[in-house]
C-alpha cells in the first residue's frame, strides 16, 4: 500500500497536481524509503509478498483458508458473508460512478487494487475495509454536502448527519456490549478445544521420544511449551516453501506425484518423507479449518507401523511401532476406534450447529473407512443436498452403492 501510494503521489507531482508542499513531499518519500528498507529485516525479505501473488506458489496457497475468495467460502457454505466487507464492496463502485473524476486519483488506484485483491483472497479484506471506510466515508460526506448543504438545505443535511452519527454510535455500543471485556484483559492458560493443551501435557509428562510431525495450527503452541526439547515440523507461518510442499504431500497421504497409481514394490511418498525426516511422533488435529479430516489421519489409523497412544477432542498422537518404544506402546496404546469416534463426535456436533457441508463429507469418509457403508451413504447424500453437483460426492455415492450391491445378502 505504501509503494502504491508513493508511486501515485509521484505521478501527481509530475503532472503538477500534488496537494503537498515540497517539505511534505521530502518527508513522505524519506519515510517511505526508510520503511521499505527496514522491511528487509524480515529473514524472508519480500518473499511473503511474492508468494501472495506469484502463480509459482499457487500450490502452497491452495487449501489455506485465508487465501480463498470470500465469495468461494460463502458459495460453498463454509462461512457466512462478511457483512461489513460486502457493504463496502457494494458502496465503492456506486460512489466511484457518482463522484466520477472528482475522487483523488491515488485513492481510486489504491482502493481498486485492494478491492480486487479482497475479492480474490479473504486475507486482504483486513486491508480493504479500513481504507475503504475512510475513503468512502469521506466521499459520501462530500456527496451529501453537494446534494443538500450546497443547495440551501442545511437543516436536511444536519438531520441526515445526525441519523448517521446515531446509527454509528448505536452499532459501536451494541458491539462493545456484546464483545467488550470491561474487566480488562486476563492472561491465563489456554483452555480452548482448538489448543492441544492436554496432548502437549501428555508428551511432556511422558517424555515421548522422536522427531515430531504436527498440524500447523499446533506448531506455535508446541514451540511455546516444548522448545528446545521438541522442534516442530511446521507452523501456520509457512516460512519454508519446500517444507510446506512436503507437509502437504504427507498430510494428504500422497503416494506419488508422478504416477496415478503407485508402482508395485515402491513405498508411498508420504511414508518415505516420514522416514527421511526420521519422524517417530505424529500429532494431528481431527479436522482442518474447513472441517475436513486429513487423509494421513485416516491412513495412520489403519497402518500397522503406527500406534495410537493419545486422543481427545483437540487431536490425536501416534507413535511409530519400533522396538525401543514397546514399553510406551504397551502402557498407552488405544484402540483405533477412538480416532474414528472422536472425528464422528466432533463432525456431528459441527453439523448440528452450522451449515458447513465439509463436515458431512468427513463423516462419509470416516464411516466408509470403518466399513459402515449405510452411514457413509447417508452422510454423503446429506452433503449432496447442500452441495448439489459436487462430483466428488457423486463419485463416492456411486462407489458405495456399487459395493453394497456386490455384498452378499
Amino acid at each position: 500500500m505504501i509503494m502504491v501510494y508513493m508511486v501515485m503521489e509521484g505521478l501527481k507531482i509530475v503532472l503538477k497536481k500534488a496537494d503537498y508542499s515540497g517539505k511534505q513531499i521530502r518527508i513522505f518519500y524519506g519515510a517511505t524509503v526508510l520503511a521499505l528498507a527496514v522491511s528487509f529485516i524480515n529473514p524472508a525479505g519480500w518473499d511473503a509478498l511474492i508468494i501472495s501473488f506469484s502463480p509459482k506458489y499457487a500450490h502452497i496457497r491452495k487449501g489455506i483458508q485465508e487465501y480463498a475468495s470470500p465469495f468461494f467460502l460463502y458459495i460453498n457454505k463454509l462461512q457466512p458473508v462478511n457483512i461489513g466487507y460486502a457493504a463496502l464492496a457494494l458502496l465503492f463502485p456506486v460512489v466511484l460512478i457518482i463522484r466520477n473524476k472528482k475522487i483523488d486519483l491515488t485513492h481510486v488506484v489504491l482502493l481498486t487494487g485492494l478491492f480486487v485483491m479482497a475479492a480474490k483472497s479473504s486475507r486482504f479484506i483486513a486491508f480493504y475495509v479500513p481504507i475503504a471506510a475512510m475513503v468512502i466515508g469521506k466521499e459520501s460526506n462530500i456527496l451529501l454536502q453537494d446534494l443538500f448543504r450546497n443547495r440551501g438545505m442545511e437543516k436536511t443535511h444536519k438531520k441526515i448527519v445526525n441519523v448517521f452519527n446515531g446509527v454509528a454510535l448505536l452499532s459501536i455500543t451494541i458491539y462493545f456490549l456484546g464483545y467488550g471485556n470491561f474487566k480488562g484483559f486476563d492472561f491465563d492458560v489456554a483452555r480452548k478445544s482448538t489448543v492441544p493443551v492436554r496432548a502437549v501435557d501428555f508428551i511432556e509428562e511422558n517424555r515421548l521420544p522422536g522427531n515430531i510431525l504436527n498440524t500447523p495450527a499446533f506448531g506455535g503452541y508446541i514451540t511455546w511449551r516444548l522448545y528446545p526439547w521438541k522442534k516442530t515440523f511446521t507452523d501456520n507461518r509457512w516460512l519454508n516453501s519446500q517444507v510446506t510442499t512436503e507437509y502437504k504431500w504427507i498430510i494428504g497421504a500422497v503416494e506419488s506425484v508422478y504416477n496415478k497409481e503407485l508402482p508395485e514394490g515402491k513405498q508411498p511418498l508420504w511414508k518415505r518423507l516420514l522416514y527421511h525426516y526420521n519422524i517417530h511422533l505424529i500429532m494431528l488435529g481431527l479436522a482442518d479449518s474447513y472441517g475436513s479430516a486429513s487423509y494421513l489421519l485416516l491412513e495412520l489409523t489403519e497402518d500397522r507401523e503406527w500406534t495410537l497412544i493419545y486422543s481427545d477432542y483437540a487431536g490425536v498422537i501416534f507413535l511409530r511401532n519400533s522396538p525401543e518404544y514397546k514399553d510406551i506402546i504397551k502402557k498407552f496404546e488405544q484402540p483405533k476406534e477412538n480416532v474414528y469416534n472422536a472425528i464422528i463426535a466432533r463432525s456431528s456436533q459441527m453439523v448440528l450447529y452450522g451449515n458447513n457441508p465439509i463436515y458431512l463429507i468427513t463423516l462419509g469418509r470416516t464411516f466408509y473407512k470403518m466399513g459402515r457403508l449405510e452411514n457413509a451413504l447417508k452422510a454423503y447424500k446429506y452433503a449432496l443436498k447442500r452441495m448439489p453437483g459436487n462430483e466428488f460426492i457423486k463419485g463416492q455415492i456411486k462407489t458405495i452403492e456399487t459395493e453394497r450391491q456386490e455384498q452378499p445378502n
